[in-house]
């Protein structure tokens, strides 16, 4: 048989690849344990809550502060017992993957290595390492292209779905809010190889406000700004080991929300013309928002529909 020989291609089951990068304190490790925890209920629906958080692991550099998360509640997750490793130096990458095969070991099928910027700057790892080195520097850098090389065929080659935090070099910028210029702080180059991003198949990048943009999605299924949630580690399940089409079922869901929309438009103005009080609610959030009930969106008409609720009028939505 040929070596080369072409073929149809067909998308396939695969394990998930993921990288979020942040500043400190955007939340990368909380977006990274619901993200995990997302894609396990996912994959088993009926176990315990108990039972789910123990097929998740965390290799932990960042001096045990994911432990510090369990028992948090984020919006109605419960942060539970995960496997944690307590990852001390020196940050070579043997230890990246024996840390990796131990949580394997012990059950878990999603692991998270928080962070992975300490085997590039942290203590024994590679810019460290080659900084203790004698000889030409360029050629050292060279010798060590076998760490980077050793640690993403340790990724890429992982039975499971990995998660990994990358720490960003921060900046500082001045933004104008409530009439006052304050500096924020911004995320800018991740602590890693130049190229490690091309890796992933996945990476979030996570801002001040805990929000999440993509900076590359080979799925194609994400877009604008988020908050990493179960949500979010669902979907990415779905269409890696179920192969379903995520596309597809976001467009029909949305299609379905539209038609309950123009419904609940439909009610809420046949009562707005017969009802006073449910017509000041419609004037006032059509005057707030400076928009036309049969524009707002379905979370915004269901809200007015809540409102009229409230003032005590039967609508039947």
């Amino acid at each position: 048989m040929n070596e080369f020989e072409p073929q149809l291609a067909k998308r396939e089951k695969q394990k998930a690849l993921i990288g979020i990068t942040g500043p400190s304190g955007s939340g990368k490790t909380v977006g990274a344990l619901l993200l995990a925890y997302g894609m396990m209920k996912e994959a088993y629906p009926n176990l315990s809550e108990e039972e789910l958080w123990k097929k998740i692991g965390v290799a932990d550099t960042e001096h045990r502060r994911a432990k510090t998360y369990e028992g948090q509640i984020f919006d109605d997750v419960k942060i539970g017992q995960f496997f944690h490793i307590d990852f001390k130096p020196p940050y070579n990458t043997n230890r990246y993957t024996s840390a990796i095969s131990a949580l394997i070991k012990a059950g878990c099928e999603v692991v998270i290595t928080d962070s992975l910027s300490h085997q590039w700057q942290g203590e024994g790892g590679v810019v460290e390492t080659h900084g203790q080195m004698s000889g030409n520097s360029f050629q050292n850098w060279g010798k060590l292209a076998v760490e980077s090389t050793k640690l993403v065929k340790s990724l890429t080659s992982s039975p499971i779905h990995m998660i990994t935090t990358m720490r960003v070099k921060t900046d500082y910028a001045m933004v104008q809010e409530d009439g006052k210029t304050k500096p924020v702080k911004v995320g800018m180059k991740p602590v890693q190889k130049d190229d490690m991003e091309y890796e992933f198949d996945t990476v979030f990048n996570i801002n001040m406000d805990h929000e999440a943009s993509i900076s590359k999605d080979t799925s194609n299924l994400f877009d604008g700004e988020f908050v990493l949630d179960e949500v979010v580690g669902a979907k990415i399940y779905r269409y890696l080991e179920l192969g379903i089409d995520i596309q597809a079922e976001e467009r029909a869901k949305q299609a379905k929300l539209e038609e309950e929309r123009k419904v609940m438009v439909k009610k809420i103005r046949d009562m707005a013309n017969t009802n006073v009080e449910a017509q000041q609610v419609v004037t006032q959030c059509e005057f707030k928002t400076n928009r036309s009930l049969e524009d707002f969106d379905y979370k915004f008409t269901a809200r007015v529909a809540e409102l009229i609720k409230e003032k005590g009028v039967d609508l039947d939505v």
